[in-house]
């Protein structure tokens, strides 16, 4: 009888131990079966936020599609969101805290479809963000160069 009772509250309390919210990155909670873990990648680049915005943009684009972003007036942060296969994707720009003009922090949240994080994703939507930054920039110096050169 003991047992039986122990298996009854365990199936009624683990449920609700296991069980939790998140907060994406336009401030809104959420609900996930898996709280407490790491869903961010922050990532720091010695750009604009202007730069930085239009490479998230196409990096998202290059791997998913994007829906309506956001922007913050609150700390003037611009949020662009998107899917990725099943994935929901948030990408948070705003101005560093140590050099608001020229140095651009990031932050990038992954979910799947059920709400897990997907870190793998964000890493990868990350690397893809530093590829466009970096395609940006040699379009740049050849503009320059071809435009220098006599």
């Amino acid at each position: 009888m003991r047992a039986i009772k122990f298996t009854i509250l365990a199936a009624l309390v683990l449920p609700i131990l296991t069980t939790g919210c998140y907060t994406t990155q336009t401030g809104q909670s959420k609900f996930t079966f898996v709280p407490g873990r790491t869903d961010t990648v922050p990532k720091r680049f010695d750009r604009p936020v202007a730069e930085v915005l239009t490479a998230s943009r196409e990096a998202l684009n290059l791997l998913g599609t994007e829906t309506p972003g956001q922007v913050d007036p609150k700390d003037k942060s611009q949020v662009i969101a998107g899917r990725i296969n099943s994935r929901y994707v948030e990408i948070k720009v705003l101005p560093d805290k140590q050099s608001p003009a020229s140095i651009s922090a990031v932050y990038i949240q992954v979910r799947t479809k059920w709400r897990n994080p997907d870190l793998l994703m964000a890493s990868e939507l990350s690397n893809q963000i530093t590829l466009a930054l970096i395609r940006a920039e040699n379009k740049r110096a050849a503009n320059s160069a071809a435009t220098t050169t006599p």
